[in-house]
């Protein structure tokens, strides 16, 4: 009996302290993933924090200012130069300082797969380009000599690595807007190349700390007191290797790498234990590249987990930096690639304005916008499809309709909006008399849109002064050239918001009710095309208005593709069975028409409509036999 009651009573206190445990591991993950670290202030810049120094705060190593202050580097990194040079342009960085907030830009040069070691001279430029640009938008450079394929950094194709580093510093002697990276994500892959890669523990850390001291020790005797970071094995997720053998190096901080989708943000995963396990052994971490998608760059955007990742990194003061700026069609890109039949890709250059419409990017690019400038994300609705916004300066194809009762009107581009003249005499603003107000018409205009699912069409329309404007609409396709609006919608002076330029702005919304054609248009999947869109424009004594933003809203309905069978994989191909033989689309692929089978010559080919984006990616024309994915492994 006492042994039964002894039994029960620690049965009941292992029970006790199982729970008591489990109650405190939840609570150090809830401190751990706080999520009011995820508004912070905004990143202070290089031109007040000056050179940047490895400090201890708190009891961890972290990045401190030239006063000893702690500080936290928020940014982007780019794509690889040698395929999205494109991003090198003042308008860019100028959106990154000022728009986004960031005080860091990471210029992945690429060695291999058609980088630096193919042509030194041009990579080498890009980068000193990309720093200049970095200083006078005041934001610190990382100079990434990016390690990816094959993972060894003392491999051959990675023998200039020394001399690049020598010469950089050489342009920019203990210039403190500066960081070096000696080497991205040193890994197992060894691109085909006996002894290529080095293995994922103290023989492969070994390997890299071999050859970043040498180079270290260069920049020192150099009078060089730049941050550097240094990458570890397993495309930089081992930091805990770096952690137990440390570089001999006051100022040397030590890369991890991660992607939200892929390495979990929980204290005892891979990647995130190995990171806690260095700050406890006293090295500082520097999150030089990660990613909100999986770690192939496809997937997602994980920003559950991404907000997690970024609460824990802004607590403990770790700096991190975003893959990447690029149009390329994968989910870690921050900018939207080109669809066929739905949307071109944006471009790098935000233009003169020197910021990106929220519609330019990605999902991931707002998120990591908002993040870096440590504000709420707010997401914006992917339901709305620009179709005329007047960026490039030009009327966008409207002009004067040819049964407009009024004829003397004045279209042209003002500050990249359409501006109207000459409505005096149009000023009907009833919902149902408006045959004898002007109309204009995209007569000339080069959009053909598919618009299949759309629900509602909005304009924004900007005045002098607040007044009532009323607009009727009959968006017209191939087939579906005229139905008669059911009646203009109006806005009136309580709508109009006054804007910083001074203009009076409010968005018009015209449903499918309003005007029939856009429904019947929306509707049908043979002909869902807008070619055109004639407007009705009424206004209250105002001869002057602006129309900005003409888009659709609604669920996008994708026809279905109808492939060929997919068949088994074969090579050579020579699809005599019917089938695709094993051949589908890649994921990041902007076309993803039919795949049929049809008889050439009295042979049966794989076959497809083809499609071009308007204006053709950079990388495209570089390097026209390769894929510029970055696969990356856990």
């Amino acid at each position: 009996m006492v042994k039964r009651k002894i039994f029960i009573f620690m049965f009941v206190l292992l029970m006790s302290l199982s729970l008591a445990n489990s109650n405190d591991t939840k609570s150090n993950l809830e401190d751990m993933f706080d999520y009011s670290y995820l508004l912070v202030p905004l990143a202070v810049k290089p031109s007040v924090a000056g050179t940047l120094r490895v400090i201890e705060h708190e009891g961890i190593k972290t990045i401190g200012d030239q006063n000893g202050n702690v500080i936290q580097l928020r940014g982007m990194s780019t794509h690889g130069l040698q395929w999205y040079p494109e991003i090198l342009n003042d308008n860019a960085f100028a959106a990154l300082s000022n728009d986004w907030g960031a005080n860091v830009i990471r210029l992945a040069m690429y060695v291999g797969e058609d980088g630096y070691a193919k042509d030194p001279t041009v990579m080498k430029e890009r980068v000193i380009k990309g720093i200049e640009l970095a200083k006078k938008h005041d934001m610190y450079v990382i100079v990434d000599w990016h390690v990816h394929i094959p993972g060894n950094p003392l491999a051959e194709i990675y023998s200039g690595a020394y001399d690049f580093f020598d010469e950089i510093s050489n342009l920019y002697p203990n210039d403190p807007y500066i960081i070096y990276e000696l080497c991205n994500e040193p890994s197992s892959n060894d691109g085909g190349i006996p002894g290529g890669g080095v293995p994922n523990n103290e023989e492969g850390w070994q390997i890299v700390k071999s050859y970043a001291e040498p180079i270290i020790e260069m920049l020192r005797k150099k009078g060089n007191e730049n941050l550097i970071i240094v990458g570890s094995p397993n495309w930089s997720q081992r930091p805990d290797l770096a952690a137990d053998d440390p570089i001999a190096d006051s100022n040397t901080v030590y890369a991890a790498h991660f992607y939200a989708g892929t390495h979990k943000p929980d204290p005892n995963d891979y990647v995130m234990s190995n990171i806690l396990y260095a700050l406890e052994k006293g090295v500082p971490v520097f999150i030089s590249e990660w990613g909100t998608s999986e770690a192939t760059g496809a997937g997602g955007p994980y920003l559950e987990e991404s907000d997690k990742w970024i609460s824990f990194l802004n607590k403990q003061n770790i700096s991190w930096v975003n893959w990447s700026l690029t149009n390329k069609n994968e989910s870690s890109g921050a900018f939207r690639p080109f669809i066929s039949g739905q949307h071109e890709a944006a471009s790098l250059d935000p233009g003169e304005q020197q910021i990106w419409d929220p519609y330019e990017l990605s999902v991931s690019g707002e998120y990591v916008r908002a993040r870096i400038k440590g504000i709420s994300y707010q997401p914006v609705d992917r339901g709305k499809s620009i179709i005329w916004d007047f960026n490039d300066g030009t009327a966008q194809g409207f002009v004067v309709n040819s049964d407009s009762p009024i004829k003397d009107l004045v279209l042209q581009n003002e500050k990249k909006r359409l501006k109207i003249s000459g409505l005096d005499s149009s000023n009907d603003v009833s919902e149902g008399n408006f045959w004898a107000n002007a109309r204009i018409s995209a007569d000339n205009t080069a959009v053909r849109k598919d618009i299949l699912g759309c629900e509602e069409l909005k304009i924004d329309v900007f005045v002098t002064e607040p007044t009532t404007v009323a607009i009727a609409a009959v968006p017209q396709s191939a087939t579906h050239g005229w139905a008669n609006p059911n009646c203009a919608v109006k806005l009136t002076e309580i709508d109009f918001v006054k804007q910083e330029d001074g203009l009076y702005k409010a968005t018009l919304s015209i449903t499918t009710e309003d005007a029939p054609n856009l429904g019947v248009i929306a509707t049908d999947p043979n002909d869902s095309t807008l070619t055109n869109i004639i407007l009705f424009i009424g206004t209250d004594n105002a001869d002057t208005i602006f129309l900005d933003n003409i888009a659709i809203f609604g669920e996008k309905m994708v026809t279905p593709v109808a492939h060929a069978p997919l068949g088994v994989a074969k090579l050579p191909s020579d699809f005599e069975d019917g089938t695709r033989q094993g051949w589908d689309w890649d994921g990041t692929s902007g076309v993803k028409s039919a795949l049929t089978i049809e008889n050439v010559n009295n042979s049966k080919a794989l076959s497809w409509e083809v499609t071009y984006p308007d204006v053709k990616p950079g990388w495209l024309g570089q390097c026209p036999t390769i894929n510029p994915c970055k696969y990356k492994h856990n």
